[in-house]
C-alpha cells in the first residue's frame, strides 16, 4: 500500500542495488562475456535508461537506446509483456517455466522466483475464469494446474479457496491481495526475472542511495535537540502517552492517575543562528479529569482544535475542545476497552480499536459509526498522513493495512515476535515497528515492505516504549529506554547517533514536534509496574505494563520449536502420561472393582451361602447396581451406554460430527461409574470396551491441555485416540503389542501405518508402569502359563477340530443375540415402551439384572468372577475350586453346565442401556470350551498337550471368531507368554474365523447397527461392492444451499431434514456447481451464535422457527466463548454491534474451513468426499473411510447429481438377492 506512483510494486525487499553477474548466455546487447568492456558499459547504459524511463523523460530515453545500441527489454521479455496484455497465459506461462523454444526462453532470477511468477500468471488465469462465471475452467485451472505445478502455500491454497465462495469481483478484491490490473502484474514480473531481461524499476536510485549511507551527512547530529529546556511534573502519577497538536503550540499528556493535561507552547527565536527555546506558562492550560481509570490514549483532530482521549479500561473516547477544555461528546466504542485512536487527514472521521476484535470508523460530526472491521483484536492503529490507508497492529503479531475509502483491508506484515506499537513518518514513507522480545526498532519502508534498518541498544523487557521519527526529513528515529535515556540512530543505516540523558526512570514516550522537526519530547515514569510480556493480551485492555519472565519465554519458544518436528518431544510427553495415566487408572479401575465383589461375598457369607436371605441380598445387590449404572446413562451423559468398541468405531467413520459429546468429561464420569457398578454386579460383562471409551477421553482431554493442544480437530488428533484406544486395551489385559493391533482391527477401517509407533509407545508406557506397580500386578495380568513345547504332527488337526468347534459356539452366540433382540423389543412393544424413556431403562435392565440372578445364584461356579475362572481354567493342574463338583462328581457335568449358563447370562446385556462390554465373557466361555475339549481328549485319546493348553487356545479362538479379529491371538502369545504354541493358536483362530464369518457378522458389527451406525458394519465383501455403481445406489439431494441462501431458509432446512448431516453448497441450484459441503454441526452452532449476537433485534414471531436444539445451543455458545475469550475479562465476543441490524432474511456467513474469521461464520468444506456417477462401491466406501464421512456425493463434471448414504445403501444391498450374510 503506498500513495505514489510505485503502489503496484510487490511488498518485498528491493533487488540487489547492483546487477548480478550474467549467465554465460548472449544478453540483449549481444556479448557474452561478463567483464567485457563492452558489457559493463551496455550494465549502466541500460540503468541509465531504467532512471529516465523512471523520471519521465521518455524522448531522451529513446535517444539514448538509439545512440548506445541497447535495449531496456529484452525481445522475449516484451513477449511476455504482449502475451499477458492479450490474456494469453498458457503461452506466458511456457516462457516462465522454460517449456518452449529454448530461443524463447525467460532467464528468471532463480527457481523460487520462476515458481513465484508461474504461480501469479496462473493465478490471474483462475481469476479471469470466476470473474467470467466459468467455474468449471476455474476449477480445473485450479486441481490441475496451480496445485500441482506451483505446489502453493497453504495461505495462498486458502486464498484462491476464498475466492470460490465470493460473489462478485468486489468482494474477491476484499479477500485477496493479488495483482489486479496487468501494470501491477507487470511490475511484480519485472522484479522476478533476471536483470538480463529487463532492468528492475529504481535501480540506480538504490546504487547511489547505498553510496550516500556509507556516510552520514554532515549536519545530522547538530540537528538532534540535546539539551532538555523544560520539565513538566504536574502530573501526580506516571506519564504513558504525549501527544503534540499539528499545530505545534499544544501539546497533551496523559497518565495512570487519569488525567490529560494540554500544556501551552510558546516559541521564542534568538538572533544568533535558529537555536530554539521553549517557554511554558508556570501551570497547565487544561487539566481533564473525568476518564474512567489510567488515562493512556490520545489522538489530535488535525486542525488542531479537538482533543481524543481514552482510559485504559474505558470503552468510552472523550472528544474535548481545545479552548474551553470541555467534554463536547462521548463515543460508546461497541465492545470491549479502547486501545487506539487516530483521525483521518479530511477532519471529519477517526478511527479507533479495540480488545474486542474490532475496528470502528466514526464520523466525528453526528457522533455514529461508519463502518465497523470485526474479528481480529486491535493493539495500535496509524494513520496514512496523506491518504486513506490505515495500518493496524493485529494481537502483536501482524500488520494490515485498511483502506477508509474502499472498506477493504490486507495483510501487510505478519511476524514471529511479538510486536508492540507502530509509528508512522510524517511523509507516510516509512513505518517504525517496536519488536519487544527482541529490544529493536524496525524501520520498513512502506511502499515496498523491505527493512530499511534495525535499531539495537535499548532495554525493553518490561514495558511498552512508544519511538518516533525526528529531523526536517525524518532522518533519525528516537526511543525511550527502560535505563532513563534516550537513543537516537540514523535511520538509514542504524548506526547510534546519540544518546541523551535526564531523565531517573523509564522512558516511555518520545515524541517530535511538528514544526520543529528537531525537537522531541519524553515522558518518564514516577513508579514502576510491572506486566507480563508474554500475557500480551492485557495490552488491549489498557495494561501498558509488561513483565520479564526469561524462563517462561524460553518454555514457550521450546515448546513451539519442538511441535514443529516431525517426532516431538511433545507428541512423546504426551504419550508416555497418557500410557501412564492408562496403567494407574486401570489399576485403580480393577481395585474398585474388587472392593465391591469383596463387599458382596462378605455380605452373602454372613447371610448363609446359599440362604432366602443370601438370595434376596443377591439379587438385590444386582438389580441395584444395574439400576445405578443405568442411570449413569441417562441422567449424565447416554454417550457412556453400550460398549465402547462401535462409539471408536463410529468416531473414526465421521458419524459423530462434534466430539465433544462423546469424548466430554461427563461421558468420562458416566462411563466410569457405570463400568465399575456394571462389572461388581452379578451380570456377565466385560470392561475392555468400555475402558478403551475411557481412554480415548482421557486422550482427547489431555489433547485440549495448551501445551498438546492442536489447531483444529482432525485425523492428527484421531490418531492420538487411537493410541489411547490401543492403551485401553493394553490396561485391560496387559498386552501391548496385541491392544494396538485389536484397536486397529475392530475401531478402524483406515489407519495411517506411520502412526503406528505412537500406539506403540503409548501401550509400552502403560505396561512399564504395570511392571513397576508390583503389588497390583497380579490382580491385573493374567496367569503366566507353562506347557510343555508343541511338537509338529497328528495333535495339530485336535487344534483345527477345536476352532471349527469354537467358530461354530461364536457364530451361535451372535446369531442368539439377535434373536433376543427381537424377542426384548417385541416385549417393550407389548409393554407400549418403544421410546426412549427411563422407565424403558429401567424395565429392560431390571428384567435381565433379574434373571441374571435367578441362573446364577443357584450355582456356585457362577458367582466366579471371570479373571478368577480364567486363571483357573488356564492351570496346568486338575480342577481345585469345590464349585466343581456342587452337582455332581464329574466335572465334565459342571463344565457343559457352565458353558450354556455362561453362554445365555453373558448374552442378556448385549445391547443393554449401561455401560457393559463382551470381550471377558467371550474369553471366559472359549477358556470353558477348550478346557471341556481338552479333558474329553484326554480320556479318549491320551494326547501330549493338557487340557489347559486346549483351554488358551479354546479362548483365543472363541474371543477371535466372535469379534473376527486376528489380533486376539497376538493378546493371546502376550498373556500367556507361551510363543511355542503359536503356531496351533494361529491355525485354531483362522478356523474359528472362518467358520464364524459364514454364519454371522461380528458381534461387534450387531452392536453397531443397533446403536444405528450401519454404515461402519464390515459384513460386505469387496466383490459384492465392486459389482454395484455408485449411480445405481445414490439418492437424490433434499436441499441445496447457495451463496445467496438466508438464515431463515438455513433453519428451515434443519427443521424439515432431520436426519441430513451434511448440506452441499453449490453456484447456484440451476448449475448445482459443487462447491463445498456444511456440516450440519457446524450449522446449528453458527445459527446459534447469530441468533446470540442479535438475539435483542430479534422478532419473537420469528422464534417459532427455530428448533429447540439451535435454542438450547444458544446459552451453552455463550458459557463456550466467554471460557475462549477468557483473555479480555469478562468482554464477550457477543457484545459487538453489527454493521446493520440482520435478521433470519440476511444471507448466512459462509467462511473459508481453515480458521474462523468471523464469529458467527460457518465454516465450509471446500472439497468434499465426491465420486463420478460410474465409480463402483467399494472405492466409495474406501473414499468414506478415508476421509472419515458417512457419505459420498456423486459428481459429472462437477455438477451434482446425488449422495450415497452408505448406511442406507447398506441397507439396500441386505434386501437384494446378493450373497451376503444376513445380520
Amino acid at each position: 500500500m503506498r500513495a505514489s506512483d510505485d503502489a503496484k510494486r510487490k511488498r518485498s525487499p528491493p533487488p540487489p542495488p547492483t546487477l548480478p553477474p550474467s549467465p554465460p548466455s548472449p544478453s540483449v546487447d549481444g556479448s557474452t562475456d561478463p567483464n567485457s568492456p563492452q558489457r559493463k558499459r551496455n550494465k549502466w547504459a541500460r540503468l541509465l535508461l531504467r532512471e529516465l524511463y523512471d523520471l519521465g523523460f521518455n524522448d531522451a530515453a529513446a535517444a539514448l537506446e538509439r545512440e548506445a545500441c541497447v535495449q531496456l527489454r529484452s525481445s522475449v521479455m516484451k513477449k511476455l509483456q504482449n502475451l499477458v496484455a492479450s490474456r494469453q497465459w498458457d503461452e506466458a506461462l511456457q516462457l516462465v517455466m522454460k517449456t518452449g523454444d529454448e530461443r524463447e526462453q525467460l532467464q528468471m532470477k532463480s527457481t523460487l522466483a520462476a515458481r513465484e511468477a508461474a504461480l501469479l500468471l496462473l493465478q490471474r488465469k483462475f481469476i479471469d475464469f470466476l470473474l467470467l462465471k466459468q467455474l468449471p475452467e476455474a476449477l480445473r485451472t485450479f486441481q490441475e494446474e496451480i496445485l500441482p505445478l506451483c505446489e502453493p502455500s497453504e495461505a495462498e491454497v486458502k486464498q484462491l479457496a476464498e475466492l470460490l465462495l465470493c460473489r462478485d469481483a468486489d468482494e474477491m478484491k476484499q479477500r485477496t491481495s493479488m495483482p489486479w490490473q496487468d501494470d501491477e502484474l507487470q511490475l511484480k514480473l519485472e522484479e522476478l526475472v533476471s536483470p538480463e531481461e529487463i532492468i528492475p524499476e529504481g535501480a540506480l536510485r538504490r546504487i547511489v542511495q547505498d553510496v550516500e549511507l556509507q556516510t552520514p551527512p554532515p549536519m545530522m547530529m547538530g540537528q538532534v535537540a540535546g539539551d532538555c529546556v523544560e520539565v513538566l511534573t504536574s502530573h501526580k502519577n506516571d506519564v504513558w502517552e504525549l501527544a503534540f497538536s499539528p499545530d505545534g503550540e499544544m501539546l497533551a499528556s496523559a497518565s495512570s492517575d487519569g488525567s490529560v493535561v494540554l500544556w501551552e507552547i510558546k516559541w521564542k527565536e534568538e538572533a544568533v543562528g535558529f537555536s530554539l527555546t521553549m517557554e511554558l506558562k508556570t501551570e497547565a492550560l487544561h487539566v481533564l479529569q473525568s476518564l474512567e481509570g489510567p488515562a493512556d490514549c490520545l489522538a489530535w483532530s488535525p486542525d488542531s482544535r479537538f482533543l481524543l482521549s481514552s482510559g485504559s479500561r474505558s470503552s468510552t473516547i472523550q472528544l474535548w475542545d481545545r479552548t474551553s477544555g470541555l467534554c463536547e461528546k462521548r463515543f460508546q466504542h461497541p465492545g470491549g476497552v479502547v486501545t487506539k485512536m487516530q483521525w483521518l487527514s479530511c477532519g471529519d472521521q477517526f478511527v479507533s480499536g479495540s480488545a474486542d476484535k474490532s475496528l470502528v470508523l466514526w464520523n466525528a460530526n453526528e457522533n455514529s459509526i461508519a463502518y465497523q472491521w470485526s474479528g481480529r483484536r486491535v493493539l495500535d492503529v496509524v494513520v496514512h498522513p496523506h491518504d486513506s490507508k490505515v495500518f493496524v497492529l493485529i494481537s502483536g503479531y501482524e500488520i494490515r493495512v485498511y483502506d477508509v475509502a474502499h472498506k477493504s483491508d490486507e495483510l501487510f506484515i505478519e511476524a514471529d515476535n511479538v510486536m508492540s506499537c507502530l509509528t508512522i513518518s510524517p511523509s507516510g514513507k516509512f513505518l517504525l515497528v517496536n519488536f519487544v522480545k527482541q529490544e529493536q526498532l524496525t524501520c520498513i519502508e512502506i511502499a515496498t515492505g523491505s527493512v530499511v534498518a534495525k535499531y539495537h541498544g535499548i532495554r525493553e523487557q518490561r514495558y511498552v516504549l512508544r519511538p518516533c521519527f525526528i529531523g526536517a526529513h525524518s532522518e533519525l528515529v528516537a526511543s525511550g529506554s527502560e535505563d532513563g535515556k534516550i537513543y537516537v540512530w540514523q535511520r538509514d543505516n542504524g548506526k547510534l547517533a546519540a544518546e541523551l540523558d535526564g531523565h531517573s526512570s523509564v522512558v516511555n514516550v518520545v515524541v517530535r514536534h511538528p514544526v520543529h522537526a528537531s525537537v522531541m519530547a519524553s515522558a518518564s515514569d514516577d513508579k514502576t509496574r510491572a506486566y507480563s510480556v508474554e500475557h500480551f493480551n492485557k495490552l488491549c485492555r489498557g495494561e501498558r505494563r509488561m513483565q520479564n519472565n526469561a524462563v517462561g519465554r524460553l518454555c514457550l519458544r521450546s515448546l513451539r520449536l519442538f511441535k514443529q518436528l516431525p517426532n516431538s518431544p511433545v507428541t512423546w510427553l504426551y504419550l508416555m502420561i497418557l500410557g501412564s495415566l492408562a496403567a494407574v487408572y486401570g489399576l485403580l479401575f480393577d481395585g474398585w472393582v474388587r472392593a465391591l465383589l469383596e463387599l458382596r461375598d462378605y455380605i452373602i457369607k454372613s447371610a448363609g451361602e446359599y440362604s432366602f436371605g443370601a438370595f434376596i441380598i443377591w439379587t438385590m445387590w444386582c438389580v441395584g447396581f444395574g439400576m445405578l449404572a443405568t442411570c449413569c446413562g441417562y441422567y449424565i451423559s447416554p454417550a457412556s451406554d453400550g460398549s465402547g468398541i462401535p462409539t471408536m468405531r463410529g468416531l473414526f467413520a465421521g458419524v459423530f460430527q462434534n466430539p465433544g459429546d462423546t469424548l466430554s468429561f461427563r461421558t468420562l464420569v458416566a462411563r466410569s461409574i457405570g463400568t465399575v457398578l456394571s462389572s461388581a454386579s452379578a451380570l456377565s460383562v466385560g470392561r475392555s470396551g468400555p475402558f478403551t471409551h475411557i481412554m480415548a477421553i482421557i486422550g482427547y482431554l489431555m489433547g485440549k491441555i495448551s501445551i498438546f493442544q492442536r489447531v483444529n480437530y482432525g485425523q492428527q488428533n484421531y490418531n492420538f485416540i487411537r493410541a489411547a484406544v490401543a492403551c485401553g486395551v493394553t490396561a485391560s489385559f496387559g498386552s501391548p503389542l496385541g491392544g494396538v493391533l485389536f484397536g486397529i482391527e475392530v475401531t478402524a477401517k483406515y489407519y495411517e501405518i506411520k502412526c503406528l509407533w505412537e500406539g506403540i509407545i503409548c501401550s509400552s508406557f502403560c505396561i512399564l508402569v504395570f511392571n513397576i506397580i508390583t503389588f497390583t500386578k497380579s490382580e491385573v495380568l493374567f496367569e503366566r502359563t507353562k506347557f510343555t513345547g508343541f511338537d509338529m504332527d497328528e495333535e495339530i488337526f485336535a487344534f483345527v477340530l477345536l476352532g471349527i468347534i469354537t467358530g461354530i459356539g461364536a457364530g451361535l452366540y451372535c446369531k442368539m443375540a439377535l434373536v433376543l433382540r427381537r424377542i426384548q423389543a417385541r416385549l417393550l412393544e407389548r409393554f407400549r415402551l418403544t421410546k426412549p424413556s427411563i422407565q424403558r431403562r429401567i424395565f429392560h435392565v431390571v428384567s435381565i439384572c433379574l434373571t441374571t440372578a435367578l441362573i446364577s445364584f443357584p450355582f456356585g461356579m457362577m458367582r466366579i468372577p471371570d479373571r478368577v475362572m480364567i486363571n483357573e481354567l488356564f492351570r496346568d493342574q486338575t480342577l481345585s475350586f469345590p464349585q466343581w463338583t456342587q452337582f455332581s462328581d464329574s466335572k465334565h457335568v459342571t463344565l457343559v453346565i457352565y458353558i450354556v449358563l455362561k453362554l445365555f447370562i453373558s448374552i442378556l446385556p448385549c445391547g443393554a442401556p449401561l455401560s457393559c462390554g463382551v470381550f471377558g465373557p467371550l474369553f471366559t466361555m472359549g477358556a470353558a470350551v477348550g478346557r471341556y475339549y481338552g479333558e474329553t481328549l484326554m480320556e479318549l485319546w491320551s494326547p501330549h498337550q493338557s487340557p489347559a493348553t486346549y483351554a488358551v487356545v479354546g479362548a483365543a479362538c472363541f474371543a477371535a471368531s466372535a469379534t473376527q479379529t486376528v489380533s486376539t491371538a497376538v493378546i493371546f502369545f502376550e498373556l500367556t507368554g507361551q510363543l511355542s504354541h503359536m503356531v496351533p493358536v494361529m491355525v485354531a483362530c483362522i478356523a474359528a474365523y472362518f467358520v464364524s464369518g459364514i454364519i454371522t457378522p461380528s458381534i461387534y458389527d450387531i452392536l453397531a447397527s443397533w446403536a444405528g451406525m450401519n454404515s461402519v458394519c464390515y459384513d460386505f465383501n469387496e466383490h459384492v461392492l465392486s459389482q454395484k455403481a455408485a449411480k445405481d445406489y445414490m439418492a437424490t439431494v433434499p436441499v441445496i444451499f447457495t451463496r445467496d441462501t438466508t438464515y431463515e431458509e438455513a433453519i428451515q432446512a434443519l427443521n424439515t431434514f432431520k436426519k441430513e448431516e451434511y448440506f452441499p453448497v453449490c453456484d447456484n441450484a440451476e448449475n448445482k456447481l459443487l462447491m463445498g459441503c456444511l456440516r450440519r454441526y457446524d450449522l446449528e452452532v453458527g445459527i446459534a451464535r447469530f441468533l446470540a449476537v442479535h438475539r435483542s433485534g430479534k422478532e419473537e414471531s420469528k422464534n417459532a422457527q427455530v428448533s429447540t436444539k439451535i435454542q438450547n445451543l444458544i446459552s451453552q455458545v455463550l458459557d463456550i466463548d466467554k471460557k475462549k475469550s477468557a483473555t479480555v475479562d469478562n468482554v464477550s465476543l457477543l457484545n459487538f454491534q453489527p454493521k446493520e441490524t440482520p435478521t433470519t432474511s440476511s444471507m448466512l456467513e459462509l467462511g473459508p474451513p481453515f480458521d474462523e474469521y468471523e464469529f458467527t461464520s460457518i465454516p465450509v468444506e471446500s472439497y468434499p468426499p465426491q465420486v463420478g456417477e460410474d465409480v463402483n462401491l467399494y472405492r466409495v466406501h474406501k473414499l468414506a473411510s478415508i476421509s472419515s464421512w458417512t457419505q459420498v456425493y456423486v459428481v459429472k463434471f462437477g455438477k451434482l447429481q446425488g449422495v450415497i448414504h452408505l448406511d442406507s445403501s447398506l441397507t439396500k444391498l441386505r434386501k437384494e438377492d446378493v450373497p451376503i450374510r444376513f445380520s
